[in-house]
């Protein structure tokens, strides 16, 4: 087999597993994780039901793929704003997670429930330790630059996780709040702990 049927044949397994993720996370939202079945998933992704177990031999493994999803994009937005090559501030660090809570939001947008299922299994899983980590160590980094006590750049970064965490859960429990309660709720709450720390 030649490299160009090879790679040919590597991003038309990487489009049947996309849409098998899209059509799974489409379903999980509309209908609830544990009353949609495999069946069910693969017809809306177009594709048999074998090679949707070639795929995913057991549901909960699409759950999991859609919950490693977030842990990149969470790594994707830390990326970006290590990259901007400027001292960060509190504000910069605010402006960080008003975007998780932005892109938390369209994701609730399918399903609140489904968001709250995917950060628990997440956090039953070890997946929540392992960004929570990550987002911790960058965030502490990045407040070692502004923080006047050093020391306490793991503690303040540990806290600002928290709160976000914890706002994210408030307002998924909260079937009615809108985004605009999340982003209020979220940068007020930050900036409350930023005036502890200043």
């Amino acid at each position: 087999m030649d490299r160009h049927t090879a790679s040919l044949q590597t991003r038309r397994r990487q489009q049947t597993r996309g849409e098998i993720i899209r059509a799974a996370f489409e379903l999980f939202g509309r209908e609830g994780y544990e009353n949609v079945s495999m069946e069910s998933v693969a017809a809306a992704a177009g594709v048999s039901r074998a090679t949707l177990f070639n795929y995913f031999p057991q549901k909960e493994l699409i759950l999991r793929e859609i919950a490693a999803a977030r842990v990149e994009k969470l790594k994707s937005i830390l990326g970006e704003f290590g990259a901007r090559g400027k001292a960060p501030t509190f504000e910069t660090i605010v402006e960080m997670i008003l975007r998780l809570c932005e892109e938390n939001a369209r994701i609730a947008g399918h399903s609140k429930k489904l968001l709250i299922e995917i950060i628990f299994r997440q956090a039953s899983q070890g997946v929540l330790l392992v960004a929570r980590e990550e987002a911790v160590r960058a965030l502490a980094a990045a407040m070692a630059h502004f923080l006047r006590r050093k020391k306490t750049a793991r503690l303040v970064a540990e806290t600002v996780f928290a709160v976000y965490i914890a706002t994210m859960l408030e307002w998924l429990m909260r079937e009615k709040a809108p985004q605009k309660w999340l982003m209020e709720t979220m940068r007020e709450r930050l900036l409350m702990l930023r005036e502890g720390v200043a």
